[in-house]
């Protein structure tokens, strides 16, 4: 049995103005987002609509979570959007940012070809024990993060076997594929392929009339989603903060309204 890996190229790829690493940036601000959100929908909205409110451009790159808190680190962005608390609170304790502001959430939710029962430990449980296809995204983003500590608490509570390697932490077996690529590409694989990813609820909704896998959703508290906003330390960009504030107020409105085929793809906080 061994891990199936798959490599690829990292592609930043900007969907407002032309963001690059090693490219000047010709506008005010640059934003480093998570595939999730992009790949969601609901970014595109909540830009275009700041854009036209602030009669400004916006250049975004989407990435992993990992990856979108480096480029805060190497100064590449400004400002980020992230959902992964505990690189988040290892980026403000190493000086990166001074707080982080979570603006919106959902939830995890499993993609399925074949219908799935119990908690979200117990699917995960039974992935393992059936050697069901699972795709893990394997790039260190949020949702990768999340699945990571999903199969670390069945190693500790129900002695499911983990390796640790450059692919982070998982099960081993040939029904495993870590692809390292966003929410989009995972989903299109396990569609494919007929296997179980674990997806946001908004990327989930977004392919849901595309593919062949079915969706479900989880009560564990585990599946929580946070999405935060945080503003890179060393940037001097006062629309940093105009979005921010955009994100109170204007934005909240439109995340709250934002549906996808008739279900909320995300929540505000009251």
């Amino acid at each position: 049995m061994h891990l199936r890996v798959f490599l690829v190229s990292l592609l930043f790829i900007p969907l407002s103005g032309c963001l690059s690493l090693g490219e000047e940036s010709t506008t005010s601000f640059r934003l480093g987002t998570t595939t999730s959100m992009r790949d969601s929908g609901l970014l595109d909205v909540l830009i275009e609509e700041f854009e036209d409110l602030h009669q400004t451009d916006i250049e975004y790159v989407a990435v992993g979570t990992g990856a979108a808190l480096q480029l805060g680190r190497t100064g590449d962005v400004d400002a980020l959007i992230v959902h992964a608390p505990e690189q988040e609170a290892m980026f403000i304790e190493e000086g990166f940012a001074e707080e982080r502001l979570p603006f919106a959430y959902n939830a995890f939710v499993l993609l399925s070809p074949i219908a799935v029962n119990g908690s979200i430990y117990d699917v995960f449980e039974t992935i393992v024990s059936e050697e069901r296809c699972f795709i893990s995204r394997g790039d260190d983003s949020g949702t990768h993060a999340k699945e990571q500590a999903i199969w670390q608490h069945l190693n500790e509570t129900r002695n499911i076997e983990t390796v640790e390697d450059s692919n982070g932490l998982h099960p081993t077996g040939d029904w495993y594929y870590s692809i390292g690529q966003g929410m989009g590409a995972a989903i299109n694989m396990a569609d494919e392929k007929s296997c179980i990813t674990l997806s946001d609820r908004g990327t989930a909704l977004q392919f849901q009339q595309q593919i062949d896998l079915d969706r479900y959703e989880f009560d564990d508290a585990i599946v929580s989603n946070p999405y935060s906003y945080l503003i890179v330390s060393q940037t001097n960009i006062s629309i940093a903060h105009d979005f921010q504030a955009y994100l109170l107020n204007e934005g909240r409105n439109t995340i709250a309204n934002y549906t996808i085929n008739g279900e909320a793809a995300f929540f505000v906080y009251d």
